[in-house]
This record gives structure tokens, C-alpha cells and sequence, in this order.
């Protein structure tokens, strides 16, 4: 576990990357983040828990966690994708499937990611997103947005993430755009 302290007077006190992480505070976080979505098949199956747990237990799990004044208000959490992921499959638009191949080292995917409403518009998700994938060895990171949240859109184009098709992760699901960019982010921006 690492952590970053901020500059004095920075909004956000701390980000620590860890390896393990407390899946009932993320998912109390969650939650919070979501309260007025929760009813929507994308928040509640499979549940945030699960989905969180799932993260947390995979091979490689990374996650940078935001705190101010000690108290834990947003994540960004993620894993390598396995050679027999099935990470991209039903992904749409897609002729290249070198895009798909995956291989140790290819791929981090970027499985979770909020920050609690309050303490956003003051880039939190993007110092925290910043912090956890230039220290990653891999050669390009994805992630999904729903279609909807133009706000987080409109950050991952400023960051360069390049739209590779859209895809429904889970029956029931909205769409989400499949994003994909090299790493370091800092290398490029």
C-alpha cells in the first residue's frame, strides 16, 4: 500500500493505492455515489457488493482510494484481464480483433469507479485514476461508461481514452461505451 499525500490546501488529503481494500466501505460508498440509481438493473444486478468483491478478489487487483479529512470518498478500482477474459465479448463495432486479443501484461481494465457527489467537479476521480495507472505495467488500460454520464465522457476524451465500440455488460444492463487508451496516462496528455 502506497500513499500520496496532497499539498496543503488540495481538497482531496489523500490517495492510497492498495492491494486490498474493505468492500463494505466501498460499497457504503457506492451506494452514497448511486443513492438515486439504485433501482436501475446497472446498480443493483449483480449487486454493487458482488461486483466490488469480484474486483477486490481478482489476480492483480490495484485500487486507488480517495480520502478527505480521513474519511474514504471515492475509488478507482481494477484488475489485469486474463487471456480468456470475457471482457470484450458482445462488443460492438469491432472488425479488428487484435483489439480483443488479450495476453499477461496486455490489458488493465478499469472495473470501478465513483466519487461521493459532494466532491466532485474538483478532479478527484482524475488524480485518483492518474495515481493508480502510471504505476501500471501494462500496455493500455479500458474501461465502460454508460452512455448517459457525459460528465465522466467528457473526462476520459480530455484523457485521451478512444471509444472502441459499446456493449451491454449485464443482461438488463444500459449501454456503455467501451473506452480504451495507452499507458502511462501521463505519457500522452
Amino acid at each position: 500500500m502506497t500513499s500520496t499525500p496532497l499539498a496543503h490546501g488540495d481538497l482531496l488529503d489523500e490517495v492510497v493505492i492498495t492491494t486490498e481494500a474493505d468492500v463494505d466501505a466501498l460499497t457504503e460508498v457506492y451506494h452514497r455515489v448511486h443513492a438515486e440509481d439504485l433501482h436501475l438493473l446497472d446498480h443493483s444486478t449483480p449487486s454493487a457488493s458482488d461486483r466490488i468483491r469480484w474486483t477486490v478478489e481478482a489476480d492483480g487487483f490495484e485500487g486507488a482510494l480517495g480520502y478527505v479529512a480521513g474519511e474514504l470518498v471515492g475509488a478507482v478500482l481494477g484488475c489485469p484481464l486474463p487471456p480468456e477474459t470475457l471482457w470484450w465479448r458482445d462488443l460492438t463495432s469491432v472488425t479488428d480483433t487484435a483489439l480483443t486479443a488479450e495476453w499477461p501484461n496486455r490489458t488493465f481494465a478499469v472495473c470501478e469507479a465513483f466519487v461521493l457527489p459532494e466532491f466532485r467537479r474538483h478532479r478527484l476521480g482524475v488524480r485518483m485514476t492518474t495515481d493508480l495507472l502510471d504505476r501500471r505495467g501494462e500496455e493500455r488500460v479500458t474501461l465502460a461508461v454508460t452512455e448517459t454520464n457525459t460528465r465522466v465522457w467528457h473526462a476520459l476524451q480530455r484523457l485521451r481514452f478512444q471509444h472502441v465500440g459499446d456493449l451491454v455488460p449485464f443482461p438488463g444492463w444500459r449501454s456503455h461505451r467501451m473506452l480504451v487508451r495507452s499507458l502511462p496516462l501521463s505519457a500522452s496528455r
